[in-house]
């Protein structure tokens, strides 16, 4: 009945961004607003009348579209896993344009930038609701070209382009992965529908286990994972709210639903399953690791982004794919709400970043205060917030499936995220302000004025109130609450109920909505290292005035464990030296040694023969009567 709703929630948003990118010049943006939002805003009621038709009849809901050829019947498909994804894609994507309509509207390429966001629902829209593997990767490689143009979008700051350049590098050596293992499947099954190939799995265990691994390679880059994971910070030089839609609440978890999806090959390919649990569990560590070096607000967050994908990376991998759903979906909504609180913490700020420069907004701004607590508690899994729930289920399932090595790794992230989440909001919205505080120590003060002096840095707007206008503070105010609500779902078990009939036939720990064992032991690391990190950076912390030290040499974490310098002098260095040999030997000399060869020699073939069209009837017939006598050799002796 709702089948035609389908095609509808994906083309709304394109022809929006067609129709706002169209008219951005002439609109208002007031009308720009209107539609740009109103579009996603209808997909998401789509979703939801979608939603409230599957819960009535527990039937999925698909929507034929084209045959390509006799193997390929291209749809889409809205069962529980699509629809719990769409659910965030266009409930969080619409509070995120309604965010944009008040962070962005003195920006004078206001129409330019709600276009690509609107471009970037439709693009992870059709990647969700793809019944096929040629859909969902046309949505992939869509999700990358809007991520590519929404991270460049200050297209004058040579930084953004930069780093727009480099996503998109990293996300492209991914796609090399995911192209590999889509054409695997299409080689063994002779299919690309997700019914066809999943029925047939068992079949070809090995050559599945290839692909899970080809697969899990896409994976890994678009979701920031180690060791493809340098992009993720760099692609906070986008706009705020870019950060909160496309690297935290959707496009990054892109790899977890790929896995998610393909349950039914990973299941037979255990192999590429420890691969996914292992490659979470360090991404979990080492972003939780990294992010407690940082001084950029949102890089901050970009790691813990990274850390936490690394969770629901470990659940798919031990086989607890609903916890790890269930953790994207509370993930979405105090990510979101951080980042885009995070917005507001810059306005006051004046667009600057460096939390070393912070402080004691708590007393200027009680709403970003409170919005960003919450998000904070929710991130590190306190009871009764969100991340507690859906955090401790994956942790439970790692322990009762007697995965002890990943345990203790996500229980040793765990404890780094308390820790990096305590400093962060102590550093912002706690203690003095940075002036204040820098008093303590005139000299390093007078080196840090300087050195902002030297960058060109303007921070005179410091302690200056900016009004967050409306629109931003209903967005944040309503993921704060879904931060709160949204784990408590989990004691009615409904994302067990909801999920289970995607992951049929599949065994799932589920102990209830609170494993106590667990809690316990999660609950009382995140105190041991967010006490830690109090004694360190809290108000009367013994390191928080040696914090404002702004030429402090860079360290290990800052430094992000010097990957960057890693790939500098494995890849780029290298590469750019094959590159030079190629265009200064390689094409001077011998490509075009070839064709200046080629030329040289035609011109003296032409010049010999030049001589035998010199006018002299003498020379013609010498060369026709020896052509005939040649002739006449040939027939007497060869034929």
């Amino acid at each position: 009945m709702g089948a035609w709703m389908l095609p509808a929630i994906i083309v709304l948003p394109l022809l929006s961004a067609a129709v706002v990118g169209l008219f951005r010049n002439t609109w208002p943006k007031a009308t720009i607003s209107w539609v740009a939002c109103g579009s996603v805003f209808a997909s998401f009621a789509m979703v939801m009348a979608l939603l409230f038709q599957y819960l009535g009849s527990h039937e999925p809901i698909h929507a034929p579209l084209t045959t390509w050829g006799p193997m390929l019947d291209f749809g889409l498909l809205a069962d529980s896993l699509s629809l719990w994804w769409m659910v965030v894609v266009t409930g969080c994507g619409f509070l995120i344009h309604l965010y944009s309509t008040g962070y962005m509207i003195d920006d004078p390429s206001y129409g330019r930038f709600m276009a690509k966001l609107n471009f970037f629902i439709f693009a992870m829209s059709l990647l969700v609701l793809a019944d096929n593997f040629a859909g969902l990767v046309m949505g992939w490689a869509n999700v990358g070209l809007a991520s590519y143009m929404l991270i460049g979008f200050y297209i004058y700051k040579p930084a953004a382009s930069a780093a727009a350049m480099k996503a998109f590098i990293m996300n492209a050596i991914g796609e090399v992965g995911i192209f590999g293992g889509i054409w695997m499947i299409y080689l063994t099954f002779g299919s690309l529908k997700f019914d066809t190939v999943f029925e047939m799995a068992a079949k070809a265990p090995w050559t599945v286990n290839t692909i899970c691994l080809l697969l899990l390679v896409g994976a890994i880059a678009k979701s920031a994972q180690f060791p493809l994971h340098t992009w993720l910070p760099y692609a906070m030089e986008g706009p705020t709210p870019v950060s909160a839609l496309i690297h935290a609440a959707t496009m990054v978890t892109a790899g977890v639903y790929l896995v998610s999806r393909a349950w039914p090959l990973y299941s037979v390919a255990p192999t590429a399953g420890m691969w996914v649990a292992w490659v979470g569990a360090i991404g979990a560590l080492f972003g939780a690791v990294v992010a407690a070096g940082q001084n950029d607000i949102k890089r901050v967050l970009a790691f813990s982004t990274m850390s936490q994908i690394g969770y629901m990376f470990l659940g798919n991998g031990v086989g607890a794919y609903v916890a790890a759903d269930f953790h994207f979906f509370t993930h979405a909504f105090f990510k979101a709400a951080l980042f885009l609180c995070a917005g507001i913490v810059v306005h006051h700020y004046a667009g600057d970043q460096d939390i070393r420069k912070m402080g004691g907004l708590a007393k200027k701004d009680t709403f970003a205060t409170w919005v960003f607590g919450i998000g904070t508690l929710a991130l590190v899994g306190i009871f009764p917030f969100a991340g507690f729930f859906s955090k401790d289920e994956i942790l439970a399932a790692a322990y009762h499936g007697h995965y002890y090595g990943l345990f203790t790794v996500g229980m040793i992230a765990a404890m780094m995220t308390a820790f990096y989440n305590v400093r962060l909001f102590s550093l912002v919205f706690l203690g003095q302000p940075y002036e204040a505080e820098a008093k303590v120590a005139p000299k390093r003060q007078a080196s840090s004025t300087r050195a902002q002096a030297a960058h060109g840095h303007d921070h005179g707007h410091h302690g200056h109130h900016h009004e967050t206008p409306a629109s931003m503070k209903w967005a944040v105010g309503i993921l704060a609450v879904l931060s709160v609500l949204g784990g408590l779902i989990a004691f009615a078990g409904q994302p067990l109920h909801f999920l289970e009939p995607t992951f049929e036939g599949l065994e799932m720990h589920h102990g209830g909505p609170i494993d106590y064992t667990v809690a316990a032991i999660a609950t009382t690391v995140a105190l041991v290292g967010g006490g830690i990190s109090w004694f360190l950076y809290g108000p009367k912390g013994v390191l928080r005035v040696s914090e404002r030290d702004l030429n402090a040499k860079p360290g290990p974490l800052l430094r992000m464990f010097y990957f960057d310098d890693l790939y500098e002098y494995l890849v780029i260095i290298p590469v750019k030296a094959i590159a030079d040999f190629a265009a200064n030997f390689g094409d001077s000399k011998v490509i075009d040694g070839i064709v200046d060869g080629l030329g040289k020699l035609a011109a003296g073939i032409g010049s010999g023969l030049r001589g035998l069209q010199d006018g002299y009837i003498r020379r013609y017939a010498l060369t026709v009567f020896t052509g005939v006598t040649l002739m006449l050799l040939y027939f007497i002796f060869y034929v």
